[in-house]
């Protein structure tokens, strides 16, 4: 499942994460089943992250960049971030809680 979310990378900086990563994963002579078991993230995530079909979480990162070893850093390099317009509405790319309301009037 891809990560369809506005993270302000769009799919050149998803490519170059992924790109980072293997290189690295090959550099430090892993397979992905074998960095996937050394890191605790499944083979199927790294494929993801790596064909730059998602983005991980924060820890996933770091246990990544202890694992090849690289700083995280160097799994960033290259990478930019451009912030998201002002949005009056939340919308796509705006990361908020909504809790559900259960008083009964539906909204």
């Amino acid at each position: 499942m891809s990560d369809e979310r506005n993270s302000g990378l769009g799919p050149d900086g998803r490519q170059r994460l992924g790109s980072n990563v293997k290189v690295r994963r090959l550099r430090a002579d892993f397979s992905r089943g074998g960095l996937g078991a050394s890191a605790a993230v499944s083979t199927h995530t790294l494929g993801q992250i790596e064909g730059g079909r998602s983005l991980a979480t924060l820890d996933i990162w770091v246990r990544l960049a202890g694992t090849l070893p690289a700083s995280l850093d160097e799994l960033l390099e290259g990478v930019t971030w451009k912030p998201s317009p002002f949005e009056e509405e939340h919308g796509e790319g705006a990361y908020i809680a909504k809790q559900r309301r259960t008083d009964g009037d539906g909204r």
